[in-house]
């Protein structure tokens, strides 16, 4: 099911699809059906891709009648070998950042994916350990691209808008609840800040489009500090759950290669192996 949303910027409508489900593997480890860049409206900008519908596990402290259990997933491409693309500038806005951009492959030549996000779905809780991270998260408009690509934050959290480089621009932003409107931000001069006072208190992605920089998206995940993560510069990221649970399933997505996600048992007395999760599109 695709919810679509209609905002208008600079008299041009723009249709922006949101947060849709995603599909029950039939098996550990099968890749779901990447996201598919949908054409909206008159503006070839005005794309979205399809963004997870999250339900990350609980987090708690644990208890002495708790049973921990540390998971260890790993995150790889499994396609062929992907390369960087170069962006042309339009001339209009060449003068910010040169006639073009390089986005970096979503996969290092290895086959290891680090810019993703990883989360656990349950039924096990997980355990909280690190303290909550900052309630404010920023994209800012610099180098002809929004930066960073993807980023997490603490359900609560606001958003700073910042504008680094010296042409006009315009950025929607869908948040993660589909009660709360989209907002279109305009910019005018370099330097420019504008905080967005709406907080996402629900678990979801933030999407944040460009009308200039139509190569260039920017996500903000919001989810527990304790169920979710982004892996290392070796693809890993690691969990800590309730082991008392038979099962649990974490899910990962990046906003180019898709989602996929693996069910892992628990009810063993040792900790599980290592989990490959591997993307396929």
């Amino acid at each position: 099911m695709r919810r679509r949303v209609e905002c208008r910027a600079a008299g041009m409508a723009l249709l922006l699809a949101s947060a849709t489900g995603c599909g029950v593997d039939d098996a550990p480890g099968h890749a779901e059906a990447p996201p598919r860049a949908v054409p909206q409206g008159q503006s070839a900008a005005a794309r979205a891709l399809r963004l997870p519908l999250m339900a990350p596990s609980p987090g708690r402290v644990a208890s002495a009648e708790d049973r921990a259990v540390v998971v260890e997933v790993q995150l790889r491409w499994g396609g062929a070998p992907l390369r960087d693309s170069t962006r042309t500038v339009p001339p209009s806005i060449a003068a910010g950042c040169g006639a073009a951009v390089v986005d970096t492959a979503p996969a290092l030549p290895s086959g290891v994916v680090t810019s993703a996000i990883v989360w656990v779905e349950g039924p096990a809780s997980t355990f909280v350990r690190a303290p909550a991270e900052d309630r404010r998260a920023m994209v800012r408009v610099e180098g002809c691209r929004l930066q960073p690509s993807l980023q997490m934050a603490e359900p609560g959290s606001g958003l700073l808008l910042v504008m680094r480089d010296s042409f006009p621009e315009s950025l929607v932003v869908v948040p993660s609840s589909p009660r709360q409107p989209v907002d279109t931000v305009a910019f005018s001069t370099h330097g420019q800040l504008v905080p967005l006072q709406r907080r996402a208190d629900s678990a979801g992605v933030v999407a944040v489009y460009s009308t200039q920089l139509p190569w260039s998206r920017a996500y903000v995940v919001i989810a527990p500090t304790s169920s979710r993560g982004m892996p290392d510069r070796e693809g890993r990221v690691r969990f800590t759950l309730d082991g008392r649970a038979r099962f649990t399933r974490i899910r990962a997505w990046h906003p180019v290669l898709g989602s996929t996600s693996v069910e892992v048992p628990l009810n063993r007395s040792a900790a599980p192996p290592p989990v490959t999760l591997t993307f396929r599109r």
